[in-house]
């Protein structure tokens, strides 16, 4: 078999959740073509779904050393350093990508998480508007800038983008309890309750974080 052929055996692999295998099959493209960039991305790709993310974030350095203008590379990069709290170089990977690609939706998004856990909800705002324009109906892009704006203190536009994350994607959990929360806020009690009542339906765990929260414990059923 060729190198192209171990990559398609393990694309094959890892949508049949075998990721060991397509790891192992990856292993053998590169070993065949040490410069196979592509194969390097894939490593990184099936180590991220496995959680091993110093042998994710080295497979996009591999991949990256081989291709520097591998755009896709740099942002994955960008997401894998944030998982690590690298937090400085996830938004200098999240630049780079956009830079070779200025259309990457996904790299504004990256951006603009970095930026907010970096405390810059301000411009993290702004980066995620950047993705909405470019993919109008970008759940997380739509759910992180109601996070970021809800943790400036801006309730109204906060709204908003919850409730467009939530006719994008009905049944996301977070979304429905933290607009939950901002409705607790502002007195509408029976709002609250009823996004409380859907998150923790969809997702039992919230019941415990609602507990703990002084805007919401007094609604948990």
């Amino acid at each position: 078999m060729n190198p192209e052929d171990y990559v398609l055996k393990a694309v094959d692999h890892y949508y049949n959740g075998e990721f060991e295998l397509a790891i192992e099959a990856l292993g053998k493209a590169v070993e065949l073509k040490p410069d196979f960039a592509e194969a390097w991305y894939n490593k990184g790709i099936t180590y991220s779904v496995m959680g091993r993310a110093d042998e994710e974030l080295n497979a996009y350095e591999k991949a990256l050393g081989i291709n520097p203008k591998y755009a896709e590379a740099w942002n994955n990069k960008a997401s894998v350093l944030g998982k690590l709290g690298r937090l400085e170089e996830s938004l200098a990977a999240a630049d780079k990508a956009i830079a070779l690609k200025p259309d990457f939706a996904v790299a504004w998004c990256n951006k603009g998480a970095a930026l907010s856990r970096l405390d810059k909800d301000l411009e993290a705002v702004t980066a995620y508007d950047k993705a909405i324009a470019l993919q109008g109906n970008y759940v997380e892009a739509w759910y992180n800038k109601a996070v970021s704006l809800h943790n400036l203190a801006k309730p109204n536009g906060a709204l908003k983008a919850y409730n467009k994350t939530l006719e994008l994607k009905p049944d996301y959990a977070e979304a429905l309890y933290n607009r939950a929360g901002l409705f607790a806020g502002s007195g509408e009690t029976a709002k609250a309750a009823e996004d409380l009542a859907r998150a923790v339906e969809l997702d039992p765990a919230l019941r415990d974080k609602a507990l703990t929260d002084p805007d919401l414990s007094a609604l948990v059923s």
